[in-house]
């Protein structure tokens, strides 16, 4: 069964929310779910089988530890049979910055160990327990861990001003070179790179809301100079050539898991 839950008020700026996955010992199931770049980080608490971990077009390897998937710049598929236990963190786009203290450009494209990004005490405390008592923890413990300091405000302002699509990086009002150090700092990526991937989640939502539009139409209303330039994006952040998308999940899975069914960056602001 998966399950939702909301974070602290004071944490839903950071964190979309807490997502667990509990299947009965006695009917193990099996759990496949593609996650596209979406410049977001999931941490991952695993008190289950391990699970299978692939990027799309790239290597495979099993992880039974829990993990910060951090920041990803590659599309990736996870799988997992038999007896699955998950806790999970979704945080928003630049909401890992105000609980950790490492740069994360450093943790880009890794699976961090839980005990580098966190503690492993944070395992501990969850283990054993029912669903609405680890949300509980991990509010005590994310609240604990908040921190905003004037670089990071900067950060989400800059950020801010870049989704809602009004102005161009140069036009942030900050040195390109202190908004490139925040970006990479904060997010683990430079701010262009942030543009491109809002562009590809913008175009997907409408190829997941309109599967009888075209490509070129998408490539038109979504800012890329040609249908040629929209497939290479859509093949580099997807994995594979844009078609009709169901979600981030293929059609197969279990309907009632999503973990990484997840609003749009650009959800606020997409027609």
């Amino acid at each position: 069964m998966y399950q939702l839950r909301s974070p602290d008020a004071a944490l839903t700026r950071y964190i979309e929310h807490y997502w667990f996955v509990r299947s009965d010992a006695a009917t193990p199931f099996d759990l496949t779910v593609k996650v596209f770049v979406d410049a977001r980080a999931d941490l991952i608490l695993n008190f289950g089988v391990p699970y299978r971990r692939t990027v799309l077009g790239g290597g495979t390897e099993s992880i039974g530890h829990s993990n910060l998937d951090a920041q990803r710049l590659q599309p990736i598929e996870i799988t997992q049979q038999g007896h699955v236990v998950l806790a999970g963190v979704r945080f928003r786009a630049g909401g890992l910055a105000p609980f950790v203290r490492q740069s994360l450009h450093e943790w880009t494209d890794r699976i961090v160990p839980l005990d580098e990004a966190f503690s492993e005490e944070l395992e501990h405390s969850l283990r054993d327990r029912e669903v609405n008592d680890q949300a509980r923890l991990l509010d005590t413990y994310f609240l604990t861990r908040l921190r905003i300091t004037p670089p990071i405000e900067t950060f989400f302002e800059s950020m801010t001003k870049l989704e809602d699509g009004a102005v161009r990086v140069d036009q942030l009002g900050v040195a390109i070179r202190r908004v490139d150090r925040l970006f990479r700092a904060h997010l683990g990526i430079t701010p262009k790179t942030y543009i491109r991937v809002l562009r590809f989640q913008r175009a997907l939502r409408r190829l997941m809301q309109h599967p009888g539009v075209t490509l070129g139409q998408v490539a038109l209303e979504c800012g890329y100079s040609d249908q040629a330039h929209f497939v290479r994006e859509h093949r580099r952040f997807a994995g594979g050539v844009p078609t009709a998308q169901v979600g981030y999940f293929p059609a197969t899975a279990p309907t009632d898991f999503s973990p990484n069914l997840v609003q749009f960056i650009q959800d606020a602001t997409t027609p």
